[in-house]
């Protein structure tokens, strides 16, 4: 029998910086996830066309056995001489109330350091089994502050367009109301991104397909916001609600980015790192130039060393 397993480091957690690092044996894994997929049907077309819309969170469910007999050398470096119950224990679910509203850093023995949020906890002491307690604990994924250049790049006008778009689809496939126009909507708005991002000479392409985003969210908010029956007056009931403010929402965003100089893109946007950092980093992260971090932040007190939170203004790339 393989004891690779046996071979793994202890978990691990940190509920925020400056907090202990917390060690716990864990002696089951597991994992979940997926990818999040949309169908979508066309009239006289069999089977269904897929979208991914991205990967579903992970998820990790440890369970972790406290008890003082176990001694191994990697959760005495960690924890030191806390013995593991019920010390050790207490202090991890403490950290769990203290700071519920933010991520912390997870080591899965299996996968290593990944940011997570505590999902649930189920705390198990047997009066039978004396000075030991077993803990069943759920984690999902945070990626609110991943590192990735793509996630900081200013958004356009027309990418939230396509956005929204997908968005309303979702919704609109929950509520009922799917139809072709709803395919156009999804479409127009794709095309639209793909205009506004070509060379200046587009811009009545750009305006044009503005104009169809418009049209189509027009079609389907009147379509089924009628009063009376077969469903024509889907989007009146509460349910709906949330599908029209959507196609509201992505009928302004289109209108706005049509015949606009610079596409409703901002000249600059601030982002924020969970971790300390240094311009130079977050150049090297973001793929800009450090002399242009730096004139854009003179309020920084020092640029070599950036506290976590602290707003770090990034200047768009030219369009």
């Amino acid at each position: 029998m393989s004891d690779v397993f046996e071979k793994y480091p202890p978990g691990q957690w940190r509920a925020a910086a400056g907090e202990p690092v917390l060690a716990f044996p864990v002696i089951s894994i597991e994992e979940g996830g997926g990818n999040r997929i949309v169908e979508r049907e066309r009239a006289y077309r069999d089977g269904s066309k897929l979208d991914d819309t991205g990967s579903k969170a992970k998820r990790w469910m440890l369970h972790a056995k406290f008890e003082n007999t176990i001694d191994e050398p990697s959760l005495s470096a960690v924890n030191g001489s806390t013995p593991l119950y019920p010390d050790v224990l207490n202090a991890l679910i403490d950290s769990f109330d203290r700071f519920h509203e933010q991520p912390g850093d997870l080591s899965v023995p299996t996968r290593g350091w990944v940011r997570a949020r505590l999902e649930a906890y189920k705390r198990i002491e047997d009066p039978g089994e004396q000075d030991c307690a077993d803990l069943q604990m759920t984690f999902v994924e945070d990626n609110e502050d991943s590192v990735d250049a793509r996630a900081f790049t200013a958004p356009t006008a027309n990418a939230s367009a396509r956005r929204l778009s997908g968005e309303t689809t979702f919704d609109q496939q929950s509520d009922g109301i799917w139809g072709d126009d709803s395919v156009s909507l999804e479409e127009f708005a794709a095309d639209l991104e793909s205009w506004a991002n070509a060379p200046g000479d587009a811009a009545q392409e750009v305006d044009r397909t503005s104009a169809r985003v418009v049209g189509a969210a027009n079609r389907i908010l009147f379509a089924f916001s009628r009063p009376g029956g077969d469903g024509r007056d889907t989007l009146n009931d509460p349910e709906g609600s949330n599908t029209a403010r959507k196609l509201h929402a992505t009928k302004e965003i289109a209108s706005s980015s049509g015949g606009s100089p610079d596409r409703g893109q901002p000249q600059v946007v601030s982002v924020v790192f969970e971790r300390p950092q240094s311009l130079v980093t977050i150049a090297a992260l973001l793929g800009r130039s450090f002399e242009d971090l730096l004139a854009a932040n003179p309020q920084l007190d020092d640029p070599l060393y950036i506290p976590a939170r602290t707003p770090v203004r990034v200047r768009r790339e030219a369009a």
